[in-house]
């Protein structure tokens, strides 16, 4: 099974063509934008502010 990363969700285990088509439609909805959390440019969706990686820190109750 391939898989995908994005900065949205993380990892993608692509097992068929509904999962491919999920990750095809996040990345071309998503945009370049720095992370509220960690400065990197990342490809988010518009309505997003965290890259998965801080989004999780974030829930772990991290302070970033």
């Amino acid at each position: 099974m391939p898989s995908y990363v994005d900065d949205n969700f993380g990892n993608y285990e692509i097992r068929d063509h509904e999962d491919r088509a999920f990750y095809r439609d996040v990345q071309r909805r998503s945009v370049e934008k720095a992370c509220e959390g960690c400065g990197r440019i990342v490809r988010l969706l518009k309505e997003y502010a965290y890259c998965n990686r801080c989004a999780g820190r974030r829930e772990r109750g991290v302070d970033i």
